[in-house]
């Protein structure tokens, strides 16, 4: 059975386009099998790899992070509701 691709996954095979991965790889220095599984779905990427695609694409890394936590707390979950309520206890 083939994994779900989530939100992540689909945005970095859109902002690819065309290029091939090795290519990508070598521009961003990341290896080719890890760009595979991240667009996969069946990795996510750790902080310093957003931060490496997002540099690449010239986006706000966190518009990354909100895609890939949006993929971890699918909207409606309980742990993204826990999460929320646990943000605004930390603001107030």
């Amino acid at each position: 059975m083939e994994p779900v691709k989530g939100k992540l996954a689909l945005k970095l095979i859109e902002l690819r386009g065309e290029q091939t991965l090795y290519r990508l790889a070598k521009e961003v220095g990341i290896a080719r099998s890890l760009l595979f599984r991240y667009e996969n779905g069946t990795l996510s990427p750790d902080t310093d790899k957003l931060e490496k695609l997002a540099r690449h694409y010239s986006l706000d890394v966190y518009d990354l992070k909100k895609l890939y936590f949006a993929d971890l707390y699918p909207e409606g979950s309980r742990d993204r509701q826990l999460l929320i309520q646990w943000a605004l206890e930390v603001n107030d």
